[in-house]
């Protein structure tokens, strides 16, 4: 049998080349006293140590016949003593660990799946709570690409005062390549510290523009609303995306629309990239009757169901606008709509996504998040990788936009609620 290791040939050249008896001995010990010290081991019981739910992890992982094999856990020896012997600088136990437990959720092959650090984690409950340490905009994943790209700006923050622009794409974070990233992974590293600066590379238009943005207090501002036409009394309420504080902000919005006399509502759910599901099903039971808003199928087949109670059922037309980044809880909102004939959808066809994320606890301020199972809407569709189509299709004509700010598919949206309140 042939042994080898590798060996260094030259500045950054490598070849593996035989090694003798005695050499293949001191390997091994080598190796026998690395498994005493049980760094991999280590990392992954140092995150389970506690839970529950770590434990089941860990059987299941280490247990089933989907367990790392034997030749895995030699070929990540063999690459960590490569590492310990040739890479040039030190590394952390830490970063290790988070690279290890980031790679078992990149395995998994679902685009959703995410390995928070505690910081991450952190940063993201802030934002959800409706404040955080930001650039000021709202951060989505473009349907046709799938590279992420700036939803929205908030007037004011620092994002709008550095001249980025809504449907900027991001293509660098700090000289890291983002364009493969996920929503959530560009929001967890342009949000930090206040008081610091993020390096952004965006893509606008055929250019790369180079912006360097202050982290700033943001106060997030989920939803806009004022009344379209004082006279014939037609309410406007965007939704820019789903989160904890955007239930308070929807429903002191529809109040005051109410208090004016609103006869018509024009909600906009374009590029609302979607959010807490929760959030969504609250601000559904603001408007459809009593009966069922969502329902979702986990692999055990588990259900697990929203619903509204009716008390707070709208009778005034609705014109809901949609466009093909319309996504997640966006589209559960626009379906249950639909499904209980509480609305009219006009605009394109939404982005179809039809699947929920959980996010799991590991005990240790870190925490884990992947597809956990499909939603349904109340006729029983699943709209994944479908999306939903307008009762009424209008393209928004984004050249007389950019001209002129004219907004064709809210136009289309008034005159749709006049018709519908005979004015």
């Amino acid at each position: 049998m042939n042994n080898t290791q590798w060996e260094q040939t030259g500045k950054g050249q490598y070849e593996l080349k035989e090694i003798s008896a005695q050499e293949l001995q001191d390997r091994k010990e080598r190796k026998k006293e690395g498994r005493k010290k049980g760094r991999i081991l280590h990392f992954v019981l140092g995150m389970i140590a506690g839970a529950a739910l770590m434990l089941l992890i860990y059987k299941v992982a280490f247990s089933s016949p989907n367990s790392l094999s034997e030749a895995t856990q030699r070929k990540i020896g063999l690459i960590e003593g490569v590492v310990d012997r040739y890479y040039l600088w030190d590394r952390t136990d830490e970063a290790e660990a988070d690279g290890i437990y980031k790679g078992i959720m990149s395995s998994l092959g679902d685009k959703y799946a995410y390995y928070y650090t505690a910081e991450e984690l952190k940063r993201d409950r802030e934002d959800n709570a409706g404040q955080f340490s930001g650039i000021g905009c709202t951060i989505g994943t473009d349907q046709k690409t799938g590279a992420p790209y700036v939803v929205s700006i908030m007037e004011g923050y620092s994002a709008d005062k550095a001249g980025i622009k809504e449907g900027d794409f991001f293509l660098e974070v700090d000289g890291e390549d983002a364009t493969a990233w996920s929503s959530s992974e560009v929001a967890s590293h342009v949000k930090g510290k206040e008081g610091t600066t993020v390096d952004l590379l965006m893509y606008r238009d055929g250019e790369e523009l180079s912006f360097t943005v202050e982290r700033v207090s943001v106060d997030v501002e989920t939803v806009t609303s004022k009344m379209l036409d004082e006279k014939k009394k037609i309410g406007y309420i965007r939704i820019a995306e789903f989160d904890q504080i955007t239930v308070s902000q929807f429903k002191e919005a529809k109040k005051e629309l109410e208090e004016a006399g609103m006869k018509g509502l024009i909600l906009d759910l374009r590029s609302n990239p979607g959010g807490l599901v929760d959030a969504c099903a609250d601000i559904a039971s603001e408007m459809l009757p009593k009966g069922m808003i969502v329902y979702a199928m986990s692999k055990d087949g588990h259900k697990s169901q929203w619903t509204s109670d009716g008390k707070n059922e709208i009778h005034i037309p609705v014109v809901i606008l949609v466009n093909g980044n319309t996504a997640s809880s966006a589209e559960i909102l626009t379906g249950a709509m639909k499904d209980h004939d509480k609305a009219t959808v006009m605009g394109t066809k939404t982005y179809g996504k039809g699947i929920i994320q959980n996010t799991y606890s590991l005990g240790d301020g870190t925490a884990i998040e992947f597809t956990a199972g499909q939603y349904y809407l109340p006729k029983d569709e699943c709209i994944h990788e479908i999306g939903i189509e307008p009762d009424i299709e209008v393209e928004a004509d984004m050249e007389a936009y950019k001209a002129d700010g004219t907004d064709n598919q809210l136009e289309a949206a008034q005159s749709e609620i006049e018709k519908e309140l005979d004015l």
